[in-house]
This record gives structure tokens, sequence and C-alpha cells, in this order.
């Protein structure tokens, strides 16, 4: 199978390098020109991991109009399919789980631009009656996570006695093997539910507060963590989980790690300074 990956020095990017290592891929990065590389390399697959998610003032061009560019290719070649990797955050704030069924609502530009390539993509594949799919994950750790982020920064706090403050958020943490997984469940799957989206979590919330009670339990030590009880970021909330249904009743996906078992891996084959 030839797989062409973008955002492939990314997170997700690189756990899909190493997970599709047997196969033929096309790794992209930015300073390419995107259409004359697909002309080259003729996909059967692009998985689309590419984002930008920092600069509100840049996104449009990587989060939308990059899409297009994808999504022409398909159009002009219908013998290759396409995942799009978007965003709990599309959904924006909800007092329950979140379905592949409820509407984008969007409280920034990150979670407008990846909902707007949601529709795009919903758009095309239905319009044209192409293989296009969009898996939503929730919020994914492991292996290759920017160090910046809570599990590396936990990581650190572990294994180096780096301090840290750890503030309150809830979220429903996905180990990226699971998620990796279950884009690959999408790449092989032969419905024709075009444009379908697709929740990938573990259906489990879980406070920051809970994920360093985790981390204590799996390494039987404590950190140098200071607690703060003030969520810090504006597009949080304190319900953010998955509604695991429709992964699990049409696609047969339910996850190999739970928290403890996805920390313990993490542990062992992260690697930070």
């Amino acid at each position: 199978m030839k797989i062409f990956i973008t955002g492939s020095t990314g997170f997700v990017g690189m756990n899909l390098v190493e997970f599709y290592k047997d196969h033929e891929i096309f790794l992209f990065i930015r300073d390419q020109n995107l259409k004359e590389s697909l002309e080259y390399f003729k996909p059967d697959v692009i998985i689309n991991s590419a984002a930008d998610i920092y600069n509100a003032d840049a996104m449009w061009e990587p989060n939308v109009l990059f899409v297009h560019t994808c999504l022409e290719y398909v159009k002009k070649n219908t013998n290759t399919s396409m995942i799009q990797i978007g965003s709990s955050s599309e959904y924006g704030k909800l007092d329950r789980a979140s379905a592949e069924t409820d509407r984008i609502n969007p409280i920034d530009m990150y979670q407008a631009t990846k909902g707007a390539a949601t529709l795009l993509c919903q758009g095309y594949a239905r319009y044209y009656k192409l293989d296009i799919k969009i898996a939503r994950p929730y919020s994914v750790y492991g292996k290759y996570e920017r160090p910046h982020r809570l599990f590396p920064n936990l990581w650190k706090a572990f294994n180096l006695d780096r301090p840290m403050k750890l503030y309150q958020g809830y979220h429903d943490f996905i180990f990226i093997d699971d998620f990796v997984r279950g884009i690959d469940i999408l790449v092989r799957s032969n419905n024709e539910l075009y444009g379908d989206i697709v929740n990938f979590g573990s259906g489990t919330q879980y406070s920051n507060f809970e994920v360093l009670d985790m981390f204590e339990k799996v390494t039987g030590r404590t950190a140098p963590v200071e607690k703060i009880e003030q969520i810090s970021k504006l597009f949080e909330n304190n319900i953010w989980v998955c509604n695991t249904t429709h992964a699990l009743t049409e696609y047969n996906f339910k996850i190999d790690y739970d928290l403890y078992s996805g920390i313990n891996k993490f542990l062992k084959t992260a690697t930070y300074k």
C-alpha cells in the first residue's frame, strides 16, 4: 500500500510512520509542494495529520486550503482514499459526552478551521462518492508527544525530578497506539459511509490531578508537582469525554490501553531532556 502521510514530523505523523514502516510511504513536510508531491507519488491513501494549532492568524492555509488541495486530488483520482484527522475540540463545550452527530460549535480559530475542514471533507465525500473519512481524536498521549504538553512534563517530573505546575483540566485520554490502530481500521474499512466522522477516545474522563495520581500509582513514587486548582485554557471544560458507540458498533474499535497501562508504556518508551 502506498501511503501519503502529511505532518510526518509531528506527534501523530511520526507514530503513523512507525506503524506503516512496512509499506511504501511518502513523508510530506511543509516546504514541499503538496499538489506536485501527490501527483508524483500517486498514493493509495492520504492520511492528513498536518495542522497549525497555535497561530490563530495563520491557520486558514494549513488547516483548510491544504485539505482542499488533498480533496481535489482525491476527486480526480477516485481510487485514492483519504483520512482527515480532525479534533474533538470541534464540538466545543458540552455538558455530556460528545457524539459524531453533535454540531460543530467553535470558540476559537483552531476549532473553526478544523470544523471547516471536516465539512469540506464531508461535502466532497458525499457529493462525489469518495472514500473519505474523518478521525476525531480526543486527548492523545504517547511516544513523540511534544515536550511542552501534559504527559511529557509529568514524565520529566517523575524521571528527572523536574518541578512543574499542574493546572486542573478534564480530558478523555487515548494512548497513541490505540489511535493509530483506529486510523488503520478506517484505512482498511470498505464500507460506503462517505464522509463518516469517527470519535476516537476511551469513553472515560480523567482530571489532570487524577492523571498525576495514576503516574504515582504506576511509578510507586511522588514527583515535585504543584497542583493549581484552576483551568488555564479558554477552550477547556469540566466535561470532555467521548461517546464511543459509533466507533464500536460500526468499526469494532475499543481501546487496548487503559490509562494505567498507557502511562506504563509511555514511561518506558518516551525520552525527554
